[in-house]
């Protein structure tokens, strides 16, 4: 079955609309666990409205900000960013995992019990974990370096969750398949991956200009947003490997 981007795109209308509101519940679900797992962290209020305000984007002004802190306030420093990412790993692994666990689940001629999905989700929770964290590291270190190895990295990497569940726990199989086939294949992977990027960019620029709103409001109208958008490009990621494996 040849695999293009029109009929990837058809299908991922399709499947959304037709889930539409089991990925509206998982996003929202994912969103108030950002929310619950924020709760608990309890940094020092001075970096938080330091770190918030954006009052150090570039490196030379964070560096420079780190250099006159005391050993407490670098500590205070340390442990909120740690939590942060760790609360990010959580919220999309979560989300991610419930969105690959739905999709299999619709796609089996079998039908699954909802105990059965949610002990897949626990046993597939952990080895999905590690993976993100692993590639949310290196495309860091691709941004960090320049914005196109992070773009092309994004890439190469994005079917890594979706092959890993099929693989079964196979964290390197499953980062090495991802590079080979999404390179192979990056003309039809590509623009998932960019359309992606680009809605979380104008998502991001539309709701900066809401300053009228309730600061938690539109918190939560973002992360609720930004999750259905990760979602469409799972659902398109997922369509094509299926397809991929039948060819």
């Amino acid at each position: 079955m040849p695999i293009t981007v029109n009929k990837l795109r058809h299908d991922t209308h399709h499947f959304f609309y037709k889930k539409i509101g089991a990925i509206f519940f998982i996003s929202i679900f994912a969103t108030f666990m950002n929310i619950l797992i924020d709760m608990f962290i309890k940094p020092d209020m001075h970096i938080v409205s330091i770190m918030e305000n954006n009052k150090f984007i570039n490196a030379s002004s964070l560096l420079e900000f780190i250099q006159n802190m005391n050993l407490n306030e670098k500590h205070e420093l340390l442990k909120y960013s740690i939590l942060k990412i760790m609360e990010s790993l959580i919220s999309k692994t979560t989300l991610l995992g419930s969105i690959i666990i739905l999709i299999s689940v619709v796609s089996e001629p079998k039908k699954k019990s909802i105990v059965s999905s949610i002990r897949t989700f626990f046993l597939f929770f952990p080895s999905l974990f590690i993976l993100n964290f692993l590639t949310t590291f290196i495309i860091q270190i691709g941004f960090m370096l320049l914005i196109i190895p992070g773009i092309l990295l994004s890439i190469i990497l994005s079917l890594s969750p979706i092959i890993l569940f099929f693989k079964k726990n196979r964290l390197l199989d499953s980062i090495r398949l991802s590079m080979y086939i999404s390179w192979k294949y990056i003309k039809i992977i590509g623009p998932g991956v960019l359309f992606w990027m680009c809605g979380k960019f104008i998502l991001t620029m539309l709701l900066a200009h809401f300053s009228l709103i309730n600061k938690n409001v539109l918190f939560l109208i973002s992360n609720i947003s930004m999750n259905i958008l990760f979602s469409i490009l799972i659902i398109y990621l997922f369509r094509f490997y299926m397809i991929f494996l039948r060819s």
